[in-house]
């Protein structure tokens, strides 16, 4: 480590923009490598701050989030560390058997 008391406030602010782009960095890695856990057409549940367990449906990717399809027809974009996937059923694939079956 290093003696931050002996840097310039030009130095640490220089320091602290490149903290934030680091930071920035690695969660959008984070985020990155948790979207590729989810397809579109996965049962998925989350909590929202303060609320029930929500479940619904994988329906979009978004860059940072997942939209997801409530069963009262709701939208929400959930960041993919904040869902849970429910069970290994993807609602698209099993519909795509039905018919083709």
């Amino acid at each position: 480590m290093f003696d931050l008391s002996k840097l310039t406030k030009r130095e640490l602010l220089t320091l602290n923009a490149n903290v934030v782009e680091r930071l920035k960095e690695l969660e959008l890695q984070q985020t990155s490598a948790s979207m590729n856990d989810f397809t579109i057409g996965d049962k998925v549940s989350f909590t929202p701050p303060g609320e029930e367990t929500v479940k619904g449906i994988v329906i979009k990717k978004n860059k940072k989030t997942i939209t997801v399809l409530d069963d009262t027809s709701h939208k929400w974009n959930v960041p993919p560390i904040h869902l849970v996937r429910q069970g290994t059923e993807n609602v698209i694939e099993a519909d795509w058997e039905i018919i083709q079956g």
